[in-house]
């Protein structure tokens, strides 16, 4: 076990070395000059000395194999530089936006596993029964309903119900509670109820294949209580295709929320990101897609540690 993880961490580096390799590519082969874009985008003239002298202040007049090393030597060593665009340190202005997105996050895939594993696991139970047509139309209805929709709903709702809408200055969780849960609830159960719906059929298709299986038909000729049948044995066995999708779930909303971030005027990573790429800013697209796949990365790890806890099999092989 303890080589197996040593070899997942070493692997990290190949992986996170060639993201970074296509995304410096990929930045200087999009159309577009930040020089241009930031001096002469409203139609202004600039001159081309200025144009010169500013490329060479941003280090962009460098080669590209000098422009690539400077930078991997500085994200090797934690710091990823300054903003093209702010000209702020790019950590201090991911900073405050990757806790706002993190927490969501984290909120929204906790309120999707507190509904889909029970509705799943019910469905499951019930199979073919009303009960089960309903969790399955509930689950239908999250996967096509937009979550950007139910935001806009959900908004007019409590603006025409209840004469009040979420607080639109983001509080750190740590400053104000109330005040945090009040803005990021609401984001989080629209959000939560989109993936929920994904989990809950995956939930469900992976307990009616586990209660198909002969040791859960041992089990119960055993006469263990159906609740330990169901929980120490079918639950633990079906969580494992579940918790991929959950990991997944959980990386992708770190960057993946632009839309929903803009109903619910949230400024976090996903907005962040659309920003600078619409600026050009190459060193914070950089910084912030290299940040996602090393959450990515970081997520893939967890599970499979997860999967060796949940199986003893996979741990011993």
């Amino acid at each position: 076990m303890r080589r197996y993880i040593v070899q997942r961490i070493l692997l990290t580096i190949p992986t996170l070395l060639g993201v970074a390799t296509i995304i410096f590519v990929l930045m200087r082969v999009v159309p577009g000059d930040i020089v241009l874009l930031r001096y002469a985008g409203e139609g202004a003239f600039v001159t081309q000395e200025t144009i010169v002298q500013e490329r060479a202040r941003l280090g962009l007049d460098q080669p590209l194999w000098r422009q690539f090393a400077d930078w991997i030597w500085g994200a090797a060593q934690l710091d990823f530089g300054t903003s093209m665009w702010t000209g702020r340190p790019i950590v201090s202005e991911v900073a405050l936006r990757f806790e706002l997105s993190l927490q969501l996050a984290v909120m929204a895939v906790i309120i999707a596993a507190l509904v889909a594993v029970p509705l799943g696991v019910l469905s499951a139970i019930k199979a073919g029964t009303s009960v089960d047509y309903l969790i399955r139309v509930f689950s239908i209805l999250g996967l096509a309903l937009p979550s950007f929709w139910v935001g806009i709903v959900l908004i007019l709702l409590l603006l025409s119900v209840f004469h009040w809408s979420p607080p639109v200055t983001f509080t750190p969780l740590r400053v104000d509670l109330g005040e945090n849960l009040s803005q990021l609830i609401w984001p989080a159960l629209v959000v939560g109820y989109r993936y929920s719906a994904v989990a809950t059929r995956m939930t469900r298709s992976a307990m009616l294949e586990v209660l198909r299986e002969d040791y859960i038909r041992t089990a119960r000729s055993k006469g263990l209580k159906e609740s330990v049948v169901m929980v120490r044995h079918a639950l633990r066995n079906a969580l494992l295709p579940v918790i991929t999708v959950f990991g997944l779930e959980f990386a992708f909303l770190l960057g993946g929320l632009v839309v929903t971030e803009q109903v619910f005027n949230l400024n976090g990573i996903g907005k962040l990101t659309v920003e600078a790429v619409v600026r050009r800013d190459y060193t914070m697209v950089q910084a912030l897609v290299l940040l996602m796949a090393s959450v990515f990365v970081l997520v893939n790890f967890l599970v499979d540690m997860a999967y060796a806890w949940l199986d003893p099999r996979i741990r011993f092989r």
